[in-house]
């Protein structure tokens, strides 16, 4: 078993991930690892400084961001072809349900990662997500979202007042968001304190109006070691170094790339929340890579071309947070 520190966001209020457009009646699906990164970084950099953040983020590897309910722990699916059997289904309607599968509760994926056929009822499947069987408790998802119409009113009050609409993600109140984080002992104190302060501060989108606001609960969590294991998944966001891509056999894989980027939110000049950031293409979460090489990944810095020396970097980690799994042969 790999140990790892594992942060649970509880009691969290309504969520709204910007999708790096202007639009916000769509929200991010997901609370990605970089964006994690990126904002403990911005809450060292207001309590102690700046100092040297890329070294900051380099001490440590983190997750993206996944839900639970209760004691339910979901992880996502791997990309590609799962061995998994629907028994109180036709076998047409069943591979349609399977695809809409993106997160699988953990003892669940833990069989699943070894390689091992997963055989469940119809009842376990509840939209996105697939429960592990037994009890009625939580039956039921972590969250929802809700399109609600907003009204933008011109502050110099020349302008009409502009109609809009604003996407919120509402989480159970037994439910919320968790990462894992794999850092030395000396800095995980740290890094508490930082997400304590994340929380009071909010994450995500509209933290001025109480948008994404949490507590801030910790502890230690083990991950299972598979024998046989003969290829490496994505739990984080992952930019790989020019060196590690022959390594990652894409041919073989399956994987998908998402695109970051965005406006410089972050930033503690005012001057500049208006730009946008440089994009990156990084592997998403779930990615299946056939190969059993460590990879590292590496931090970029999408600062974007602006002629004032106050600019400050940038900083988008894409060292990945892997684990190892056994492929099925299908």
């Amino acid at each position: 078993m790999v140990s790892c520190l594992l942060i649970k966001f509880r009691h969290l209020t309504p969520l709204h991930i910007g999708n790096g457009r202007e639009n916000y009646d769509f929200a991010a699906s997901s609370l990605q690892s970089d964006t994690i990164s990126a904002a403990l970084a911005a809450m060292k950099a207001q309590t102690k400084g700046c100092g040297n953040l890329r070294d900051f983020m380099d001490s440590f590897i983190i997750s993206s961001a996944f839900p639970y309910i209760g004691n339910r722990y979901f992880l996502p699916k791997p990309m590609g072809r799962i061995d998994l059997e629907i028994t109180d289904e036709d076998e047409y309607v069943a591979r349609k349900k399977i695809k809409k599968i993106s997160f699988v509760e953990r003892k669940l994926w833990e069989e699943l990662i070894t390689g091992k056929k997963l055989r469940v009822k119809e009842s376990q499947l509840q939209e996105c997500f697939l429960l592990a069987d037994g009890g009625d408790e939580y039956q039921d998802t972590p969250y929802r979202t809700q399109v609600n119409q907003r009204v933008k009113v011109p502050l110099d009050g020349r302008a009409d007042a502009e109609p809009f609409f604003f996407e919120w993600t509402f989480f159970h109140e037994d439910a919320g968001l968790y990462c894992l984080l794999q850092a030395p002992v000396n800095i995980q104190d740290e890094l508490v304190t930082l997400f304590r302060l994340l929380g009071e501060c909010g994450i995500g989108t509209d933290k001025s109006v109480g948008g994404g606001k949490f507590e801030v609960e910790s502890g230690i969590v083990s991950l299972p070691v598979v024998s046989e294991a003969n290829a490496t998944m994505l739990l984080s966001l992952y930019t790989p170094t020019e060196t590690e891509v022959p390594q990652l056999h894409l041919p073989e894989s399956c994987y998908e790339l998402i695109l970051r980027g965005g406006y410089i939110a972050g930033s503690s000049y005012p001057d500049f929340m208006h730009l946008r950031k440089k994009s990156v293409y990084m592997f998403n979460v779930g990615s299946v890579f056939h190969t059993s090489f460590e990879l590292k990944g590496k931090i970029v810095d999408l600062r974007p071309e602006w002629n004032d020396e106050l600019l400050h970097p940038v900083f988008r980690s894409g060292k990945p947070f892997t684990v190892s799994i056994k492929r099925p042969q299908l």
